[in-house]
């Protein structure tokens, strides 16, 4: 009974996000290669719709999001950050208090990288985390050039253990699809060689975490993303 309702007033339709919840899961060839991020909506609630639909790992941007998530019985959270000084003890909290949820988050350089190290060590644990790559967007991550020398001095760190790439290019918004790609494949480039030279050089085959909403139907064609 919208009609009733006072201004301002926030309304969900349940009935239309679970439609966008499928038509997202449609959209791809398998529901474990979808990684949703959960600051567009913030709600514990639509987290469960997801994971009532199967999906099964998130990213988030804040300690508190991904508290959310955990709360919600996500199995699979990545922060998509690189925490610091307090928050690097929040998430070891976390990663204590919902021992059945898969915490990581990421780095993108070798003194934080460090920091966290040091105190999930101190902790008796190991964090899985993401190399942040700079694809373009020039607002966090490390030049695809620089992180084979990262990834090496991070190996040898007992506080975390490296799973994986990551990448954002919410740079590209280009409304011409061609232009779009084109741009998308670009950026990509570097990010699979990089995976390609640590496989050839350490024999470890690293996830690869990328993309935002404006290349998500490019990325999704991808089957090693």
């Amino acid at each position: 009974n919208i009609d009733e309702l006072d201004t301002p007033a926030l309304v969900v339709y349940p009935s239309r996000v679970n439609d966008n919840i499928s038509t997202l899961i449609k959209s791809i060839n398998s529901i474990d290669r979808l990684r949703p991020h959960v600051k567009t909506h913030k709600s514990l609630q639509v987290c469960e719709l997801m994971l009532n639909a199967g999906i099964k790992k998130f990213k988030c941007a804040t300690i508190a999001e991904a508290e959310m998530l955990a709360q919600a019985g996500a199995p699979d959270v990545l922060l998509a950050y690189q925490p610091v000084g307090p928050k690097i003890h929040r998430l070891a909290a976390l990663v204590h208090r919902f021992p059945t949820t898969y915490f990581s988050c990421l780095i993108d350089n070798l003194e934080t990288a460090t920091q966290i190290a040091d105190v999930f060590e101190q902790h008796t644990l190991s964090l899985p985390v993401f190399i942040d790559l700079n694809v373009g967007m020039n607002r966090t991550g490390i030049a695809p050039a620089q992180a084979l020398t990262l990834f090496e001095h991070c190996r040898t760190l007992k506080g975390i253990t490296i799973r994986g790439l990551h990448a954002y290019d919410g740079h590209i918004r280009d409304t011409d699809f061609a232009i779009r790609k084109n741009k998308c494949d670009e950026a990509f480039a570097p990010v699979v060689a990089l995976q390609a030279d640590i496989k050839k050089n350490f024999n470890v085959t690293l996830k690869i975490v990328v993309g935002g909403t404006p290349t998500y139907s490019i990325h999704c064609k991808r089957e090693e993303v």
